[in-house]
């Protein structure tokens, strides 16, 4: 493994494309309060308090050569956009509140001739859901995992740019994806047409029902829309994609077949329109090619 070395720079490519989208978020959500649309302070003090952890954090180590420093250095991003994410969506609905389910839906019935969610009632059934609802969950662990496995196990020359070049990657499609939902935003079929259902999702073990409850709950009541595109699918494709590259194994055994069960569990459990996972794709792809460009691979011997 290669020792990170001095940064010629204050911010890498990536943290300023996480520094940019932070005071966006943060100017939005100074705004709404001025107007007086927000009234809740603690997702601005949230993200105001995360925002100085982090940067301060990245100052403090910026010319640091030890590989776990350095490497919190690149993987922070992930929760830190979990943070910045949860304070945007807050507030999207107040700056959208058009939603446009109907459009996704018709797109979906006029290129694939029917409605694959409803269509996927036929296979409705407590072991599947139980599968698939672990699938799903994958999207909130594998960028961890995955940034453990490329950075320290797979022991590659380059591993420190190699995790950059990953977490940059996700990072694109992550932040592109709010610029998606604040154009289009959308709830998903099972908030948006709960009358095209018939049957109830309903899993194996006491902790996924407990957990099908909790997710409709809070979808219902809160302003999420977050629809189009799914980046549950387009972080699993670029997952996949690095996976491929990288080891082999780890793409067969575990990214590939995560990913296959995710774009499953997106449909199975009406989070998305077949659609969102077409644009996933561009995304995914669109993301990968900006992150060559931007971060171009480095040789590994």
């Amino acid at each position: 493994m290669n020792i990170p070395q001095k940064t010629k720079h204050l911010f890498y490519p990536e943290e300023l494309l996480a520094l940019t989208f932070t005071v966006i978020v943060l100017a939005l959500q100074i705004i709404l309060i001025v107007q007086g649309k927000i009234t809740q302070y603690s997702e601005i003090t949230q993200l105001s308090a995360a925002f100085v952890i982090f940067f301060g954090y990245i100052i403090f180590v910026r010319n640091s050569k030890n590989k776990y420093t350095s490497f919190l250095r690149a993987y922070l991003h992930v929760p830190y956009y979990g943070i910045i994410f949860t304070a945007y969506e807050s507030y999207l609905h107040k700056l959208n509140p058009v939603d446009w389910d109907w459009l996704l839906l018709k797109i979906d019935h006029t290129i694939f001739r029917f409605d694959i969610t409803v269509w996927l009632q036929n296979f409705n059934s407590r072991g599947l859901t139980e599968v698939l609802i672990i699938c799903y969950f994958s999207y909130y662990v594998l960028p961890t995992v995955s940034s453990v496995v490329f950075y320290f196990i797979l022991k590659r020359k380059y591993a420190y740019e190699d995790l950059r070049r990953f977490v940059f990657t996700l990072l694109i499609g992550w932040y592109a994806a709010f610029i998606f939902y604040a154009v289009l935003p959308a709830a998903g079929p099972d908030i948006a047409f709960p009358e095209h259902y018939t049957t109830v999702l309903k899993g194996l073990s006491p902790l996924t029902n407990y957990y099908l409850e909790t997710v409709t709950t809070y979808l219902r009541t809160s302003e999420v829309r977050n629809t189009f595109p799914s980046m549950h699918f387009a972080i699993l494709l670029m997952i996949n994609y690095f996976a491929f590259k990288w080891s082999r194994k780890y793409f067969w055994f575990c990214t590939l077949p995560l990913g296959i069960g995710l774009a499953i569990a997106t449909l199975y459990l009406r989070q998305h329109y077949l659609i969102d996972l077409v644009g996933s794709v561009f995304v995914a792809w669109g993301s990968v090619w900006i992150g060559r460009k931007l971060l171009p691979t480095t040789p590994q011997t």
